[in-house]
């Protein structure tokens, strides 16, 4: 399959996560890794959050953020690079599925673009039922519009999984 081309410069929507090893800190560290890259621009980033696992109940809390930036990069090259930041982050692949992580950096929206692939898919399949990312893309862009979906201040309210809290001065609490 032959790369989609993106040709103009678009808003992309990343969630970032974790629940190992100082979870603020891998975030802001992974937030350091993006604002780094020279095919990404205009940083924008949200408030952080705090929610229970997905997952195994016997994990840490997750606390989730999500960044804005601007692109022209195909998506392919863009997943690319957030799985080399989660490899030099020491994720390490798991079997199972959503198991604790270090570092999780995942493509939400990309402009207008739906994309679906055997390894990649635009918008994010479950974006529209989680407030973990919802909330956050919403500290940046309050009328932001899902592809497909809807809008997110609409989707917010039907979420199915919406116990979370923002965090003060990115602070952790118990959630």
């Amino acid at each position: 399959m032959e790369k989609e081309k993106v040709n103009n410069s678009r808003d992309l929507y990343i969630g970032i996560g974790s629940n190992l090893r100082n979870p603020i800190l891998q975030l802001n560290k992974a937030i350091k890794f993006l604002s780094q890259l020279d095919k990404l621009n205009d940083i924008k980033s949200s408030s952080f959050y705090e929610s229970p696992p997905m997952g195994p109940s016997d994990q840490n809390n997750y606390i989730n953020t999500a960044v804005m930036f601007k692109s022209s990069e195909s998506p392919e090259d863009i997943l690319k690079l957030l799985k080399e930041i989660e490899s030099s982050m020491g994720r390490k692949k798991s079997k199972d599925k959503w198991s604790e992580r270090i570092i999780d950096l995942d493509i939400i929206l990309y402009g207008d673009i739906v994309h679906w692939t055997d390894k990649l898919t635009i918008p994010h399949i479950y974006a529209h039922e989680r407030a973990f990312v919802l909330l956050p893309i919403l500290d940046i862009n309050p009328d932001v519009f899902i592809p497909m979906k809807g809008f997110a201040k609409n989707l917010v309210k039907s979420c199915l999984y919406k116990e979370i809290k923002k965090l003060k001065n990115n602070e952790r609490s118990n959630v």
